[in-house]
C-alpha cells in the first residue's frame, strides 16, 4: 500500500519538475542563439523526445492507480 502511495508522490513531483524544465528549454528556444550542439531545433527534440514522454508515461500511471 505505501509503494503505491510513494509511487503516486514521486510521479506527481517528476511531472512538476519535467514541466520546469520543459519551461527552460522554451526560454532557451526564444532567447539564445544556436551554436554546433544547441540548436534551436536541439532543445524542442529534447522537450519532445524526453520530457513530454515522462509526462505522459506518468499521467498514465496517475489515473490507473
Amino acid at each position: 500500500m505505501s509503494d503505491r502511495k510513494h509511487m503516486k508522490k514521486i510521479r506527481k513531483k517528476r511531472i512538476k519538475a519535467e514541466k520546469k524544465q520543459i519551461d527552460k528549454h522554451e526560454e532557451k528556444i526564444d532567447r539564445e542563439r544556436g551554436r554546433k550542439d544547441t540548436t534551436r531545433d536541439y532543445w524542442q527534440k529534447e522537450i519532445d523526445e524526453k520530457f513530454a514522454k515522462q509526462i505522459e508515461k506518468d499521467a498514465d500511471y496517475l489515473e490507473e492507480n
